[in-house]
């Protein structure tokens, strides 16, 4: 795989990484939310074409920057300028991104009141992910709460649901009104949020694990952009489990993948070919399904990340980066460039990804 991949170190930690939504062309903007340093920040950049540096086609540059009150936990655009953050203090904020031709912006228009906390000592909790669907923002805490708002209204929580007695550290939209959330505990659960507590299905499944008789946290989970009832799930052993919702009896697909834990998972939005899982030991691979080897008749239509024992044969794995040393925590994929941000207080920009 000929890629080219560059490191920027931008002298922060970066929790989550994104970049700004673009319809037409490659995104030449992200966005980086930093963790465990003195002042916490939300930072717009942009790729600028650098003639000198040797081997490297872009330098990105930070345009802007809001300082956070804590660690952020997620970043997600609720639409292409508006961007959504959660904090390690149990709130969110929503900023909006205002592109211009020589400097953008970035400015914080609204926040939240305190979304989490722990009922006992009544301090708050932090908010470990966000997800987005249309303009609906979820959150979940170590509170075990998830809490669904709307992005123009912050201050008014349209749902709140008691979802677990442990800490939740992942959520994702698998549907308008359906949400899937995961435990400390590898336990997954599916909400409506139209309906409180009581009237909650009781929907439940476990993620599989090499040792059946331990727990197996789920530390991220992602839906198939084309088929959302494709659910799949990283670990804290390194292994991939995915899940048809159509059928909850036994997970689809059970993947050994790296050695450390998965820290961040999701399909290419415009290729859903290609899977990207990062983890704790400074990895990115790629998953990409094996056009050449399918067979229309024997697949049924089905994606490859369904059939079992044989996704092992029907999936090809790259190393994107290898031998970080820390941490990659978070990855997002544009067009044919994909960015990472990682503990070595760098950002990771790999061209020519597919």
């Amino acid at each position: 795989m000929a890629t080219k991949v560059a490191a920027h170190y931008i002298s922060e930690k970066v929790s989550k990484v994104r970049w700004l939504p673009e319809k037409l062309q490659q995104s030449d903007r992200f966005v980086t939310g930093s963790w465990d340093m003195d002042t916490n920040f939300v930072r717009v950049w942009r790729l600028h074409s650098n003639p000198y540096a040797e081997n490297v086609d872009h330098t990105p540059r930070c345009n802007d920057k809001v300082a956070m009150e804590n660690d952020v936990t997620g970043l997600e655009f609720v639409n292409n300028d508006t961007l959504a953050v959660s904090c390690a203090d149990g709130h969110i904020s929503i900023l909006n991104v205002q592109r211009a031709v020589e400097e953008d912006q970035i400015e914080r228009t609204a926040r939240s009141e305190r979304l989490h906390e722990f009922k006992c000592s009544k301090t708050s909790a932090p908010c470990t992910a966000i997800a987005v669907y249309g303009t609906d923002v979820a959150t979940v805490g170590e509170d075990g709460c998830v809490n669904v708002l709307n992005a123009s209204n912050l201050k008014q929580v349209k749902r709140t649901i008691e979802a677990d007695s442990m800490s939740l550290l992942a959520v994702t939209y698998v549907g308008q009104h359906q949400l899937v959330t995961a435990n400390r505990m590898g336990v997954i659960r599916m909400f409506d949020t139209r309906s409180g507590g009581e009237g909650q299905p009781k929907i439940a499944f476990m993620a599989a694990c090499q040792d059946a008789k331990s727990s197996n946290y789920v530390s991220s989970i992602a839906t198939h952009p084309m088929q959302q009832h494709i659910l799949i799930c990283g670990s804290e052993e390194g292994s991939i489990t995915v899940w048809d919702l159509r059928n909850l009896e036994y997970p689809a697909s059970y993947l050994s993948a790296h050695n450390s834990p998965i820290t961040d998972i999701g399909f290419h939005r415009q290729d859903p070919s290609k899977l990207f899982t990062a983890a704790e030991a400074g990895e990115v691979w790629m998953w990409s399904e094996k056009k050449t080897h399918i067979d229309p008749s024997q697949q049924d239509g089905k994606s490859a990340w369904l059939s079992g024992d044989r996704v092992r044969a029907l999936v090809n794995v790259d190393g994107v980066l290898t031998n970080i040393r820390k941490a990659v925590n978070s990855f997002d994929v544009h067009g044919t460039r994909l960015v990472c941000g990682s503990d070595t207080e760098a950002v990771y920009i790999v061209d020519d990804i597919l």
